[in-house]
């Protein structure tokens, strides 16, 4: 109990923390040194080396950036999304200010349609980003990260000069989905302190925002309740335009928002099941099955070179729709089989497939860390060696390094041992979330037991595909 207490002790009682967090400029603060950087890498992938792995730009996005993203949800929950760029240059341009309140804007700020508010589209874009990677290789592409930085750009300016607040943030960003479901797991929230104190209080300001500030960007309402970390960006706004001190950002148990939501919806169920699905089943469907699956589609088709290659791009897709259907049908079923076993005739099976959803998480998100960790750890020589020829022709980044190191940070079999570990914590903690859940939907522990049971069976099947995609690709 005392280890709870600490653990969810307000860290805005330490005065450095609460003198960063009252700056009107604090999210600026942070969101400068990103800009900056990206706008570096921006200039270096357009007129630097066109090789993957000599540009800073392309090394420094897809192995410092990426791993540091997935590092910090796994914390703080949106930590990145607090000094995204792109976000930022929407949302600067919406309101034409850095951080201080204007008087005007040129944004029109229309409501985005109710029937949009959900997760479908961001599921989508979030598919489409994986596969880009996966199908096209845009990771080993300068012009095609160019172009993806072009887009997210142009798409965050462009929904920020229609659409109220952070829309682009909340729906279209490719990465929303996953880094908003995933921030479920993150021992980090910001929540209100006193639920009296927001009932009283008239301005509702921490929405509304006050005279010097604009409330929350994301439309998250502290007042109301929030029982969940998926919109919060963590951009403190809430805290400075709070009349009355009442929000607090505090640490908490890790999965904290998977069983203890207040309700469950199928958009953020499918979204956990196909962001587990994308590291488990269709990798394993791709070190399996990619070899024959290209022979068959070569008959049909003539193959041509990367990143143009329509037979290796449609038997990947084919692949990675599959690998999605399959997990997803799998989940189902499995849910199907949950309401059997607990006897339970009034509750459908679809009420299952929402509430169970949520398990995959952990699994999803440790073995993302595992091959992001693999990638890191064979490519961190380079972030080094493309800096130093950065720093010879700066900022255009066009010397070529001399060479670039390519020993591993920890040898092969200390990584997979490494990747083992990692996964079989979100097995692990999967299976403890299936449990909380299963006990969150009957008060009695014998039918949540039964109803845990098949769900239980389906976290080790993802699991053991998740396993076995590890071994195959060594």
């Amino acid at each position: 109990m005392k280890w709870h207490k600490k653990l969810t002790t307000d860290l805005r009682e330490f005065g450095i923390i609460k003198r960063l967090t009252d700056l009107n400029s604090f999210q600026f603060i942070l969101i400068l040194p990103t800009m900056l950087i990206f706008i570096l890498a921006t200039v270096t992938i357009v007129f630097g080396v066109q090789h993957a792995g000599f540009n800073w730009g392309m090394v420094f996005t897809w192995v410092v950036w990426w791993g540091m993203l997935i590092a910090l949800f796994v914390i703080f929950g949106r930590g990145w999304c607090i000094m995204c760029p792109f976000g930022a240059l929407g949302e600067w341009v919406q309101r034409l200010s850095l951080w201080w309140k204007s008087k005007w804007g040129i944004g029109l700020n229309l409501k985005y349609p109710k029937r949009l508010k959900n997760l479908w589209m961001a599921i989508v874009f979030f598919v489409i980003f994986i596969f880009l990677d996966s199908g096209y290789g845009i990771s080993n592409s300068p012009p095609l990260t160019a172009g993806l930085l072009v887009v997210l750009t142009v798409g965050a300016i462009w929904v920020g000069l229609i659409f109220e607040k952070r829309t682009f943030c909340l729906y279209h960003c490719p990465l929303t989905a996953f880094i908003g479901i995933a921030s479920m797991m993150a021992p980090f929230e910001v929540r209100r302190k006193d639920a009296d104190v927001c009932r009283q209080c008239k301005t509702k300001a921490c929405f509304n925002g006050s005279e010097n500030t604009y409330g929350c960007p994301m439309n998250v309402f502290q007042g109301s309740g929030v029982d969940k970390n998926r919109d919060c960006i963590l951009c403190t706004e809430c805290v400075t335009s709070c009349p009355y001190n009442n929000i607090k950002m505090r640490f908490r148990p890790f999965g904290y928002d998977l069983w203890n939501r207040k309700k469950g919806k199928l958009d953020e169920s499918v979204g956990s099941i196909v962001i587990a699905g994308a590291v488990t089943i269709v990798s394993l469907f791709l070190v399996l099955f990619l070899t024959p699956v290209r022979s068959a589609v070569s008959s049909i088709l003539f193959s041509g070179t990367n990143p143009g290659d329509w037979v290796r791009i449609i038997s990947i897709g084919f692949l990675f729709l599959g690998g999605i259907a399959v997990t997803l049908l799998l989940m189902y079923g499995f849910s199907y089989l949950s309401k059997r076993f607990s006897g339970v005739k009034d509750i459908k099976a679809k009420a299952f497939f929402v509430n169970f959803g949520y398990a995959l998480v952990p699994l999803g998100i440790m073995k993302f860390l595992a091959d992001i960790l693999d990638h890191v750890l064979r490519t961190w020589g380079a972030v080094f060696d493309v800096t130093r020829a950065l720093a010879k022709d700066f900022p255009l980044d066009r010397v070529y390094a001399s060479e670039l190191t390519v020993r591993q940070l920890v040898n092969p079999a200390w990584t997979y041992v490494m990747q083992l570990l990692l996964t079989g914590i979100g097995f692990g903690f999967s299976l403890y979330v299936a449990y909380k859940l299963s006990q969150r939907m009957f008060a009695d522990r014998n039918i949540a037991f039964k109803a845990f049971l098949p769900i239980g069976a389906s976290v080790f099947v993802v699991g053991m595909a998740a396993l076995w995609a590890l071994s195959a690709a060594l």
